[in-house]
């Protein structure tokens, strides 16, 4: 029963990113035509090569099938380019993403509960310059791991982001971006990126863009993160993050603090501190954060569990300390051992 009940929900979940290709590109996989025996030929041997999913353990096979469909699902749209731009036998498209479960308890909020997930496709049909996104969190702005510590200020944050990223060469520091977000408006932005190493150790990178929304109207964003590294398992990250925001007509700041520290290849501790605010009234701050994240994989490649206490300082709780513990479960995929 257990068994139907997460297979079930992965077909809905297919339907969900099926309906999310349709409106990000207005395009679908039935437009195939019929008199095109070679791509029906290749959509067939691709379908072969895909074992049926029968595994004992629920777990098993709930991600295998989930796998299963989504790669059916972003291959039926990578051919279609493939059929309309006249190119020779299509390569594979590549589709990568987690899920994340967790409860978030802290003083004063125990039903704080908190679902993520993001998927990157690429299609090797476009040349590798073009990736569909599918995310209910901001780009590096507002994905702070503890719930109660992303900002409120930057708008709904349970709101799912379709888009489109293409860049004119896959090396290119520039890459655009169309799409819904942020409470279904429609945005577009244009990024410049790059990185710079210093000599073995350190990594500067850095990047700036300009973005719309619909109903947000204008803005601009700067972010640098500079990260040292002292031994293969241990570094240290500072990263600054300002985002201007017309609507408001003031400035959102970040300052953050990260130790990464390797306990083995299976399992980690990662220090964070964490301050941001807001430009006005004035330049003060509106939250900060403690935390210690301990992270494991457990009982297959794709399986990890978080344990993360932390202490959360708010303004709208007159900056009351805030203790709590978040618990989570984080599903990495693909996992081709379990598909082919």
């Amino acid at each position: 029963m257990i068994n139907r009940v997460f297979r079930d929900h992965s077909k809905g979940f297919k339907l969900f990113i099926i309906g999310s290709i349709s409106c990000a590109c207005t395009l679908a996989s039935n437009k195939l035509q019929a008199n095109d025996l070679e791509a029906e030929s290749t959509k067939v041997e691709h379908y072969q090569s895909i074992y049926y999913c029968d595994y004992p353990l629920w777990y098993d096979d709930w991600y295998c099938n989930f796998n299963k469909q989504l790669d059916e699902t972003v291959n039926d749209l990578n051919r279609w380019f493939y059929v309309k731009t006249k190119q020779p036998a299509p390569s594979a498209a590549v589709a990568s993403g987690k899920i994340r479960l967790g409860w978030e308890p802290r003083s004063g909020d125990l039903n704080q509960f908190d679902t993520r997930f993001k998927i990157r496709v690429k299609l090797p049909a476009l040349k590798d310059r073009v990736e569909l996104l599918f995310t209910d969190e901001e780009d590096d702005i507002n994905q702070q791991s503890v719930k109660a510590a992303r900002n409120k200020e930057l708008g709904n944050q349970e709101e799912t982001t379709v888009a489109i990223q293409f860049r004119e060469d896959v090396k290119s520091p520039m890459s655009y971006r169309v799409g819904f977000g942020r409470g279904g408006q429609l945005y577009t932005r244009a990024r410049y990126s790059k990185g710079q190493n210093y000599g073995n150790d350190g990594k500067l990178a850095y990047f700036s863009e300009l973005h719309y929304y619909s109903g947000d109207k204008f803005g601009a964003e700067l972010n640098a993160r500079y990260t040292h590294t002292f031994t293969d398992s241990q570094a240290l990250e500072f990263s600054n993050s300002f985002r201007y925001r017309d609507n408001r007509k003031d400035w959102f700041w970040r300052h953050e603090l990260k130790y990464l520290h390797m306990l083995g290849a299976e399992q980690s501790l990662l220090f964070t501190a964490m301050i941001d605010g807001l430009s006005k009234p004035s330049y003060r701050s509106e939250q900060r954060l403690l935390s210690i994240r301990y992270k494991r994989n457990i009982l297959r490649p794709w399986l990890f569990v978080e344990l993360e206490p932390f202490m959360l300082w708010l303004r709208e709780e007159d900056f009351r300390t805030s203790y709590g513990v978040a618990l989570r479960l984080e599903i990495h995929f693909p996992d081709d051992s379990l598909l082919y």
